[in-house]
């Protein structure tokens, strides 16, 4: 494609940078170009590549077509590494079980057979993907990542490479195990896991350090181009329907499962219990509770320190009543409420279990979120020869109902991550996974039957995988709002058109209708909100009922991503030439989001959604 002259090019992105609060403090940091003639050259993907050997992001646009399906480029790119009509390329897809993403995958697959690749198509439940892609059993597979907590990290972390091999222990990044064995430059490794450190070396609000975090951000977004080790593919609008005997609030922008539903649902009327949907998941423990629905569940019987108010950005207190942080941002203290309760008759909570619960979260064999207190709030800890943690030091009970966190290094959004339902409170010594502890119950009694927490609703039963259901009861000694009804429901349906038929049955009080039933045409929206949340109706459906239709564009990406060690890089680009978001999203997801030229969503991008158009436009 065109490009810039290179004095202009260097003018442009100097300009940009400094529009988004990133521009560089000097010419020389962290092995960032100066943008000077000496010792350089310009690579055919609009990258720099030094004397030394050094690499350099230097795009002045995407690199793969904005609005395009560039097969021409995606066949050059293969015949230029020596594939061809006798040379073909077999890759294999795993996707979530959706029949949008089936058809994008399916016009992906016809473009790719011009570029000498035969793409097979494999789908998996939700639980078998996450699965399977964390043992390494994948080439090129599909997820999305809704944010932890709203900060250009949250995203970036998924692509630092050492916390995307899935054979070390902490690892929550993408599956995409960009190790020193992967198909790709080790000097553009090298430089994604500077730049990230640059972010996390500055975790102030000085001018001096938002600029060098930002600019950091952007440059390994650049780098992500030059890889493709990561392809993302929309930024969703997230929507929901419910039926008018519901008086419901719906979430904001973190999405779905950052709600509770005792806030959410003021009243349901000519009914007792609330009807909802789930997709399958595999653990109620909090501290194994890495995915998306089985998040939604543990966000319903347990509570953590602190919360996102119905799925805003907005942090609120929720366990704690005060707090202190430290001038360095490396000590927390916090003073939790007095007469919180847990379920079934286990006492009040106490510091002592807020202790043991993260401790659980860093020390247990049982634990999927380790990154969370140890890579991302880096709560000082002991570690034994192998690299496992043997002793959660930093967290400790200082009084009955007040506990600190020691931190490793600065971090500013403790608040933030401590709202994330890994940090959820169960009694201490319910289980003994780790030293000290014998247990009142085994572990597959406490994950799978008998979850006990202080959230606003208490376990009843789990019939796990599709065709199952969850049941949780509405908590009487709740110490937040009550629920105003009596309990909760959750049908668990995998297939996308049984769950439609679900919520078109009446089954389901509220519901996501899937993209594959979704017409655009029956949505009115009477009223826009703060953060672009969208209200009105839907219909009238196949049941002649018009429901009530919420639609907000929540902190999220959606993307293909490649196992490195197993994927050429050329058979990556292939893919990101053929890939056309604008076309997806209008024709298979149904205006259903935005086309995403960044792993950060606008909302975190720095500079916001204008900056965030800028730098892939060009």
């Amino acid at each position: 494609m065109p490009r810039k002259g290179k004095d202009e090019k260097n003018t442009s992105r100097r300009r940009f940078l400094k529009a988004t609060g990133a521009v560089a403090l000097t010419s020389a940091v962290a092995g960032c170009s100066s943008g000077g003639d000496s010792g350089s050259e310009s690579t055919s993907s609009g990258t720099t590549t030094t004397d030394k050997g050094a690499f350099s992001p230097d795009f002045d646009s995407y690199p793969y077509g904005i609005n395009e399906t560039q097969v021409d480029q995606a066949r050059q790119v293969m015949e230029d590494a020596g594939y061809g009509p006798n040379n073909r390329y077999e890759l294999n897809w795993l996707q979530y079980q959706d029949p949008a993403w089936e058809e994008m995958a399916n016009t992906i697959r016809a473009r790719l057979e011009s570029a000498h690749i035969d793409m097979n198509i494999n789908q998996a439940d939700f639980g078998s993907l996450l699965n399977d892609t964390e043992q390494g059993n994948h080439e090129a597979f599909t997820l999305g990542w809704v944010a932890d907590y709203p900060q250009p990290r949250n995203f970036l972390q998924l692509v630092q490479p050492e916390n995307t091999n899935y054979n070390e222990s902490g690892a929550n990044g993408a599956r995409l195990f960009w190790t020193e064995n992967a198909e790709e430059s080790d000097q553009v490794r090298k430089y994604m896991s500077e730049q990230y450190s640059r972010i996390l070396d500055n975790p102030g609000d000085s001018e001096a350090e938002v600029q060098t975090r930002g600019e950091a951000a952007v440059n390994m977004e650049e780098a992500l181009w030059e890889s493709c080790a990561l392809i993302p593919i929309y930024h969703q609008k997230d929507e929901v329907f419910w039926y008018d005997h519901v008086d419901y609030e719906p979430y904001g922008g973190m999405g779905a499962s950052r709600q509770k539903a005792n806030i959410a649902v003021n009243s349901l009327e000519g009914k007792d219990r609330l009807s909802e949907i789930s997709d399958t998941f595999n653990s109620l423990d909090p501290a194994a509770s890495g995915n998306t629905q089985s998040g939604a569940q543990v966000m319903y019987m347990f509570d953590a320190p602190l919360n996102y108010r119905n799925g805003t950005t907005e942090v609120e207190n929720l366990l704690i009543q005060d707090y202190e942080i430290s001038d360095d941002l490396t000590e927390y203290t916090f003073t939790l409420k007095e007469g919180v309760q847990f379920h079934n008759d286990y006492g009040e909570l106490t510091a002592a279990d807020v202790v043991y619960s993260i401790r659980r979260v860093m020390e247990s064999t049982n634990s999927t979120n380790q990154y969370f207190p140890v890579s991302v709030l880096g709560i000082e800890h002991e570690t034994d020869d192998d690299g496992n943690i043997t002793e959660a030091t930093g967290v400790e009970a200082t009084g009955t109902y007040e506990f600190t966190l020691s931190l490793e290094q600065p971090f500013p959004y403790g608040l933030e991550v401590l709202a994330y339902g890994a940090f959820s409170v169960l009694p201490e010594g319910i289980v003994g996974d780790i030293d000290g502890y014998e247990g009142d119950m085994e572990y597959s009694e406490f994950s799978a039957s008998n979850p006990v927490g202080c959230g606003p609703f208490q376990f009843v039963n789990w019939e796990s995988g599709n065709g199952g259901e969850v049941n949780l009861d509405t908590f009487d000694d709740y110490h937040g709002a009550p629920a105003s009804f009596e309990g909760v429901d959750n049908a668990i349906i995998s297939d996308t058109s049984a769950r439609y038929n679900y919520f078109i049955n009446e089954n389901a009080d509220i519901a996501p209708i899937p993209t594959s039933q979704y017409d655009p045409s029956l949505v009115s929206v009477e009223e826009t909100r703060e953060g672009g949340r969208e209200i009105g109706t839907y219909g009238p459906m196949e049941n002649d009922q018009t429901v009530n239709y919420s639609g907000v564009p929540t902190i999220d990406t959606y993307y293909v991503g490649f196992h490195m060690e197993k994927v050429p890089k050329a058979v990556r680009q292939a893919m990101a030439y053929v890939v056309n978001r604008e076309q997806f999203v209008s024709n298979v997801f149904k205006e259903r989001g935005a086309g995403a030229y960044h792993l950060e969503p606008p909302q975190v991008f720095p500079g916001g959604q204008s900056a965030y158009d800028q730098h892939y436009q060009g």
